[in-house]
């Protein structure tokens, strides 16, 4: 693709995405507070369908990058999604899945962006997945998952416990529906001070 017509697909997907000062924001504050709280500096580009990429940035020079909507993953971090199935079914098993991380208290975060298959169940602070390996995280991911929901685990999608799947950023546009990534619901145990901040 020449680099003029691609340039073009960047601005007219930039113009088609929802985005405000107040989510820009939010954004800012929200990568401060996981670049302070993780060993593993994010990085964060920009995405768009038709495996339209931008350069990768570190997360702590967001301010020369505003228009990122997409990052990499901490060691510290799981989550679970399901794209099998419709939202009706999907909104189910993660209701099932948000049940059982508070029967056994862990500390996590639902977003969404309008238009997904299903919202992004997200363990921030998993910290002994840190002292793994890439290929030891996947599989410990995994056996996470597993244990949290047996017999509906198959319905999950497995390839975003890769370190390398990026993943959508946090109150951005959604880079494939142009729609808010936003903090549906944040579960705290009695224990966990260190909520996301979201204003």
């Amino acid at each position: 693709m020449k680099k003029i017509q691609k340039a073009q697909l960047i601005k007219t997907n930039r113009s088609l995405a929802k985005d405000s000062l107040e989510l820009q924001r939010k954004r800012e504050k929200f990568l401060e507070w996981l670049t302070c709280s993780t060993i593993k500096i994010p990085q964060v580009l920009e995405m768009y369908p038709n495996n339209l990429y931008g350069k990768k940035q570190i997360a702590q020079y967001f301010h020369e990058y505003k228009f990122a909507n997409t990052r990499t993953q901490i060691s510290t971090e799981t989550r679970a999604e399901i794209d099998q199935l419709d939202f009706e079914h999907s909104i189910d098993l993660i209701c099932d899945i948000c049940l059982s991380l508070i029967e056994k208290q862990f500390h996590f975060c639902i977003f969404y962006a309008e238009n997904q298959r299903s919202p992004h169940v997200i363990i921030y602070d998993f910290k002994e997945l840190a002292e793994l390996s890439p290929f030891q995280r996947i599989k410990a991911r995994a056996k996470f998952w597993r244990w949290i929901i047996p017999f509906r685990f198959h319905l999950l999608d497995h390839s975003i416990w890769d370190d390398e799947h990026y993943v959508p950023l946090e109150f951005a546009p959604h880079w494939k529906y142009g729609t808010p990534f936003d903090l549906l619901f944040e579960y705290l145990p009695p224990e966990v001070k260190n909520a996301i901040p979201t204003n």
